[in-house]
């Protein structure tokens, strides 16, 4: 697991360096050059794709997602396991979808051959990102819910005396 957590940092790193470094050039290019590259906005708009969805998973390994730490902080410390454990079960439904129809979007736009207009790659490289994101996100989810059987303490309330 470090292993991979090593690659999903060093990519989302190098993405965003790259990322904003093409978006600063350009921007340097367009405003004192009077010149522009037309394929910058382009590239830098897929590299925000594969690092949401590359990131998404990154969240889920820390298991720090807003919304669903919100729900969990709003129930008592009993049911904070069982409430983990059921949104755990939940994401890993979503995500396989997720899984699911991306392969089925990467391998339609695969087959049909499209192509991005200025960078010239075909489409099913920026897609791959989210089947590719949704399984990475599946492995976090499985390893987190794993940890979570395996932990036997449940901490009960216990309110404080004033």
């Amino acid at each position: 697991m470090k292993i991979l957590a090593r690659v999903e940092n060093t990519f989302i790193t190098v993405a965003i360096i790259a990322s904003t470094s093409v978006l600063f050039i350009n921007i340097i290019l367009r405003y004192f050059f009077d010149a522009n590259t037309t394929w910058a906005d382009e590239f830098v708009r897929y590299s925000m794709i594969w690092i949401a969805f590359i990131g998404m998973a990154v969240c889920f390994r820390h298991d720090i997602h807003f919304g669903v730490d919100l729900f969990i902080d709003s129930v008592s410390k009993q049911m904070k396991k069982y409430t983990k454990l059921y949104i755990n079960l939940a994401c890993i439904l979503f995500t396989g979808l997720l899984v699911y129809f991306g392969f089925k979007l990467v391998i339609f736009s695969y087959q049909t051959g499209q192509i991005t207009p200025s960078l010239q790659i075909k489409t099913f490289w920026v897609y791959l990102a989210i089947p590719i994101g949704a399984l990475l996100s599946i492995i976090h989810l499985v390893v987190n819910t794993k940890k979570l059987f395996n932990d036997k303490n449940i901490e009960p309330e216990v309110e404080e005396m004033k």
